[in-house]
């Protein structure tokens, strides 16, 4: 069966039930799959999870996929949704829990020593690249240096002649130039070729393909219950968004590292969306990132006069490492240092160092919202927002929340934002989220208690998102965690 075309094989699964055949298509791309999963999710467990769910899917509807779809874009596709709707599965149980025991981190096993540095930082955003590419261009890409097809094979997939196919190839390359430099990895469209020709493609588990093979067949009557559950919500995200485009409303999908961003046409463009939906549009895309670093300024006034001036870095990343550092200033007082942090087996936390004395104390916490706990001077929004702690964003996106309005959009240097507010009777919460990104900018938080008014102004710039770090960047380099006690 090795000469037979990958839609010939599914053909004869759908139309013979020749596990065989299923079997073969299985073992040619469960490397393609796997490799996907792995890069998205960054955990090999959780990735051969959706890699049976792709394969169970594919199984599903082997009967109903047409005869001109390319297998490589079908698979990209419905990769990318298994992986959304896992980490989403995630976020909402660390909603519920507040702690996710579990850490994603990459096993270096899967990384050949000889990888180059360029790779390592490319890898975790080159999914969500290939996602923003339109889908002939993507096709393209994924034939040509994913499955190592010639210039003439790729146009007889594609219907078009072999310089239309090296155009669009250069074109494509191009565009994910762009992407890599405007995230900080530079390189030439030559090197992300041939890197991506190199490395996109890793050796799944030896046993995962007989596996893979028999509970695909089996339709999921075999699979775990998580398993089940992750099949339903990626069969239900493909469902919605094929109706969407069935109705007219031009849905074009922008897969952002984990999160489904859809962009309707005239009758529901992002200039007329509500307050609430921003809200929780935004609160998605914490979701689906699997970093994010940024460095922050806070301001707290009372009437009139600047009390507090707190300057802070911060980096997170999935599930459960951070380190937030921030350096209070106040009038007529001395500076003080502060920071949490954890590397995946505590939560710790130092308040008070001054440059001339040590912190005024430190301690080991209990779990990460606890932790998290002590940075509201420094600005907790984010955070909360990332970890789904508890923020201004999840609070004005609850769907009990009235009096959440649209305000004038504005700027917070040069990122145009919308802006939202919500006034309550202590005070009003007004939040600038961005409009590409959908990432919070500034949030500002005015009251008048005791007949004082005060405002907090909590600002972020400098913001990197799905940038790997090692697990020393997330270790505190004033004292080493063994100090804290």
């Amino acid at each position: 069966m090795q000469d037979l075309d990958d839609l010939t094989l599914l053909r004869k699964y759908a139309t013979h039930d020749s596990e065989a055949a299923f079997a073969e298509l299985v073992s040619r791309r469960i490397g393609f799959v796997y490799s996907a999963a792995v890069r998205q999710v960054r955990d090999p467990h959780l990735a051969e999870e959706i890699t049976q769910v792709v394969f169970t899917i594919l199984a599903q509807k082997a009967g109903k996929i047409s005869d001109k779809t390319v297998m490589a874009g079908w698979l990209f596709k419905t990769t990318r949704f298994a992986a959304i709707a896992q980490m989403r599965g995630i976020v909402k149980r660390s909603l519920r829990t507040a702690i996710i025991e579990k850490e994603f981190q990459m096993q270096t096993e899967l990384q050949s020593a000889a990888t180059d540095e360029l790779w390592n930082r490319r890898s975790p955003l080159l999914d969500e690249a290939l996602a923003a590419l339109g889908e002939t261009d993507r096709q393209a890409v994924l034939l040509r240096f994913f499955e190592n097809k010639s210039l003439a094979e790729v146009g007889n997939f594609l219907g078009m002649g072999e310089d239309t196919v090296r155009k669009r190839i250069s074109r494509a390359l191009e565009k994910l130039h762009r992407f890599f430099s405007k995230r900080g990895v530079s390189s030439t469209t030559a090197i992300i070729a041939g890197a991506i020709s190199a490395n996109s493609v890793q050796a799944a588990p030896a046993v995962l393909a007989k596996t893979m093979t028999a509970m695909s067949i089996a339709k999921g009557a075999a699979a775990s219950g998580s398993t089940l559950a992750l099949v339903k919500g990626t069969m239900k995200m493909m469902t919605w968004l094929k109706h969407k485009f069935a109705i007219g409303l031009g849905v074009a999908l922008l897969v952002t590292a984990g999160a489904v961003t859809v962009t309707l046409s005239e009758t529901n463009k992002p200039d007329s969306l509500p307050a609430k939906e921003i809200a929780k549009r935004s609160l998605e895309k914490y979701a689906s990132l699997t970093s994010y670093s940024d460095t922050g300024k806070t301001v707290t006034m009372r009437n009139g006069q600047m009390i507090d001036t707190t300057t802070s870095n911060t980096r997170m990343e999935r599930t459960n490492l951070f380190r937030i550092e921030w350096e209070s200033i106040q009038p007529q007082a001395t500076p003080t240092k502060n920071a949490v942090w954890s590397v995946g087996d505590g939560y710790f936390c130092i308040q008070g160092e001054t440059s001339f004395s040590p912190p005024a104390w430190s301690k080991k916490e209990q779990n990460i919202k606890a932790a998290l706990g002590h940075v509201s001077s420094a600005g907790s929004n984010v955070p909360g927002a990332f970890f789904n702690l508890g923020s201004s964003l999840g609070l004005l996106a609850t769907d009990g929340r009235p009096n959440v309005m649209r305000q004038k959009d504005g700027k917070i240097g040069s990122v145009d934002c919308f802006v939202i507010a919500w006034k309550g009777q202590i005070g009003t919460v007004t939040l600038w989220i961005g409009k590409q990104d959908l990432l919070l900018y500034q949030c500002q938080t005015e009251s008048a208690l005791n007949g004082s008014p005060t405002s907090f102004t909590e600002i972020r710039e400098n913001i990197v998102i799905n940038q790997p770090f090692a697990k020393s960047d997330f270790i505190h380099q004033v004292i080493g965690v063994e100090k804290v006690k």
